[in-house]
């Protein structure tokens, strides 16, 4: 995940990237480079680091989690 100057942020990670639209951000572009997606969000003057921390700390990880593991059922 890299923070940009014009208060964009880009990262790989679809668990984040999920998070941040149910928080409301706009998704700027998607991009594919080789086999990896990037995602590019607006993200405004919010600081990036205190941003991770919440997702890490949220209820979304935990279900983005559980989901994983019930896909690796099926």
């Amino acid at each position: 995940m890299n923070p940009k100057p014009n208060n964009h942020i880009t990262t790989d990670d679809l668990a984040f990237s999920a998070y941040l639209k149910m928080k409301g951000h706009h998704l700027i572009k998607s991009d594919q480079r080789k086999s990896k997606s990037f995602f590019v969000f607006e993200v405004g003057a919010l600081d990036v680091n205190q941003m991770k921390v919440e997702f890490i700390n949220s209820e979304f990880l935990s279900f983005y989690n559980e989901l994983r593991n019930l896909k690796k059922l099926i």
